[in-house]
């Protein structure tokens, strides 16, 4: 018997010890993606008005998968078929990274299957019907979509090359993008709807070309995919447009891009960006020239990510990129008694209610996209009291060492000191592995001194009249206040005399009955410019704006005086 006994143990510890290892590899090919979508979002605050957000979801990779559109060997138009060829290569690795991760591919060239008849993944999506799914592959504008306004005129087909003349160029896929086993290929919704009914999948990427036609109307597109009830993303930096610079609303090309990913993200789906999967920055056509603006902004007192939105918005129309870095905003006590599906709305982006006034929830402390200040021109910082990850803030500090500008509004002063050690858990943040790593989140109290060269020291009272906002006399000449008269901001006055930095230059004072005047607004030298103004109803004043609009255009010149 025990002869027996330990034939049977010798037979299953190998037995034991294989299962094990299938069990690691199968644990280890069904790890989370870690997809950080961003979205436009009803404010609570204020009616009709949106805000920019952002949530991290993780996506099982056997529920995800990537639609490729339209990315034809050679498009009608010249200058479109090259800026496939050049987006292709950078997709490509999108795939291949995607796919060894266990995300199923579609390449979905539309009107060439013939060309793909007797590919395997052409007969293996075939297979697949379902009534409900083919009534629901319908291109057509959604519920949400009524009233919005289509941000671009493509009514003469979005072609800039006058060359060029409407027909069929294509016959395939472009090349450049590789077709795998396993792989599918299907230009129909309904034979993609059914397959990933079948299958499972629930997460739908969308990559290719043009957002403001194909990528969002086909049957296997945004608006459809969205119907079947799929969690449907566009992937924002592996797409394009068709859209004529000479027709509305007059703006770059790739400016129109960006106001049709605006439209999406508002009305259809959040976007995403190939960072996700590559780690690497997020891609950019070698003819988009234009200045990039990164915002950073996570903070729950001024409405920053819907006032810095509506600003971008301005900043896009006159042909500035615009990305965002944001952090999770609390919604503040007064917004419990909003309506039910605006606190849904917050609750899916991880915004807890603040119902003590401390905004202690862990969550808080993060910061998405920062991938955006390698290619930035200028950051603009509005973010308060936030502990990052030390990589996050490494790349903050970074950017700065380069000696490009900075422009900081408000909460700036405190951004990165929050008062107190703020431990790895909690929220998305993972605790430290290294036995060397802190137990605590980064933290740069240095930052106001430092960089802005302020000295915030709290504020005084709240007061009904404002803060009067005034020019320092001999300053009435100076390129960032061209057109700006002295005003009235609802603003409480920032305590900040005197201020720390011997190349401090103040461009603006603010006064309050009784107390001292403080500095408001001042340049540290030529590439940093700080004011404490930046309250939601200062954006509705049209000195500040033109303020703004000032500083932007100051601190974007490559050649400043």
């Amino acid at each position: 018997m025990k002869r027996f006994i330990g034939k049977c143990m010798m037979v299953a510890i190998p037995f034991l010890m294989w299962a094990g290892e299938t069990a690691a590899k199968n644990v280890k090919a069904i790890t989370p993606l870690r997809i950080s979508v961003q979205q436009r979002i009803p404010s609570d605050l204020e009616e009709g008005a949106w805000i920019v957000a952002n949530r991290i979801e993780n996506w099982s990779p056997t529920e995800t998968a990537i639609i490729i559109c339209d990315m034809w060997d050679k498009h009608w138009c010249d200058d479109a078929t090259a800026r496939v060829a050049e987006m292709a290569p950078a997709m490509n690795e999108v795939l291949t990274i995607a796919r060894e991760k266990g995300v199923k591919i579609v390449h979905a060239p539309s009107d060439c299957m013939g060309y793909y008849t007797d590919y395997p993944g052409r007969k293996e999506v075939q297979k697949y019907k379902d009534k409900r799914i083919s009534a629901l592959a319908d291109g057509s504008e959604l519920p949400s979509e009524k009233d919005a306004v289509w941000p671009v005129d493509q009514s003469d087909g979005g072609c800039e090359n006058k060359e060029c003349k409407g027909h069929r160029a294509w016959t395939k896929q472009i090349d450049a993008l590789t077709i795998k086993d396993g792989d599918l290929i299907s230009d129909s919704g309904a034979e993609v709807g059914a397959y990933f009914k079948k299958k499972g999948v629930k997460n739908v990427i969308l990559v290719g070309v043009h957002t403001n036609m194909c990528v969002i109307g086909r049957t296997f597109g945004l608006r459809s995919m969205k119907r079947m009830g799929m969690n449907v993303v566009l992937m924002r930096d592996m797409t394009d447009l068709m859209y004529n610079h000479e027709k509305a609303p007059f703006v770059n090309h790739f400016s129109g891009l960006d106001l049709m990913e605006e439209y999406i993200e508002t009305y259809v789906c959040p976007t995403i960006v190939s960072t996700d999967f590559t780690g690497k920055k997020q891609f950019k056509f070698k003819g988009d020239t234009r200045p990039r603006v990164a915002f950073l902004t996570a903070e729950s007192e001024y409405r920053a990510n819907q006032r810095l939105a509506e600003f971008a918005h301005d900043l896009t129309l006159k042909d500035i990129h615009c990305d965002f870095a944001l952090g999770i905003p609390i919604m503040k006590e007064a917004a419990k008694n909003a309506a039910p599906e605006v606190k849904a709305e917050y609750a899916a982006y991880g915004m807890p209610i603040d119902t003590d006034g401390k905004t202690a929830a862990p969550t808080r402390h993060n910061l998405e996209n920062l991938q955006i200040l390698n290619d930035a021109d200028l950051a603009v910082v509005f973010i308060r009291r936030r502990a990052l990850e030390p990589e996050k803030l490494q790349a903050i500090k970074q950017y700065i060492a380069s000696g490009r500008p900075i422009l900081g509004l408000r909460t700036a002063s405190h951004a990165f000191d929050a008062k107190a050690n703020v431990p790895r858990e909690g929220g998305s943040i993972e605790a430290a592995k290294e036995s060397t790593a802190s137990d605590f989140l980064a933290q740069w109290p240095g930052f106001d001194e430092e960089v802005l060269g302020g000295n915030y020291q709290g504020h005084y009272g709240h007061l009904k009249t404002g803060t009067d906002v005034a020019i320092v006399p001999g300053m009435e000449n100076h390129p960032l206040l061209k057109g700006v008269t002295p005003f009235n901001s609802t603003n409480w006055l920032y305590q900040n005399r005197p201020l720390r930095s011997a190349n401090a230059t103040v461009l603006l004072t603010g006064s309050n009955p009784g107390v001292p005047d403080e500095p408001v607004m001042w340049m540290n030298g030529k590439n940093v410019i700080y004011t404490s103004l930046g309250h939601w109803d200062d954006w509705k004043v049209e000195s500040f704006r033109t303020l703004m609009f000032n500083t932007f255009d100051y601190l974007l010149k490559p050649n400043k005086k």
